[in-house]
């Protein structure tokens, strides 16, 4: 429960964080892939454009956020609407549907703001 909490604490911090100082590129290359590689996946499939877009969308999120807030974001995001008891724990979290709005909401104007319009449901975020 500690756990959940701490997560839905971040995650209540996403607006305040972006304003922070912290490193320009703190996400590592296997998150940007795993990213861009779902992105592309979600917008059609793998080519060039894709690529560029999607590439150019992980570079727009990770300058609003460091790189714990966005793997406790898709964490959330992914844990939030999975059925069953053990999940319960990240539905309960107290402004955790609210966070995760607002993390999905981030996504998509990246998104949008690198050519990116047609958005269906990630299974990431």
């Amino acid at each position: 429960m500690k756990s959940v909490l701490l997560l839905g604490g971040m995650l209540l911090t996403l607006p305040v964080m972006a304003a922070e100082e912290r490193p320009v590129n703190d996400f590592s290359t296997q998150t940007r892939v795993e990213y861009v590689l779902g992105c592309m996946s979600q917008y059609g499939g793998e080519n060039y454009d894709n690529m560029y877009h999607c590439a150019c969308a992980i570079d727009k999120i990770a300058a609003l956020m460091s790189h714990d807030t966005y793997i406790s974001s898709t964490t959330l995001a992914a844990m939030i609407d999975t059925p069953g008891e053990r999940s319960g724990v990240f539905r309960d979290a107290t402004g955790g549907r609210k966070a995760v709005r607002a993390f999905q909401q981030t996504l998509r104007d990246a998104e949008a703001s690198c050519g990116l319009h047609v958005r269906t449901a990630r299974k990431d975020g």
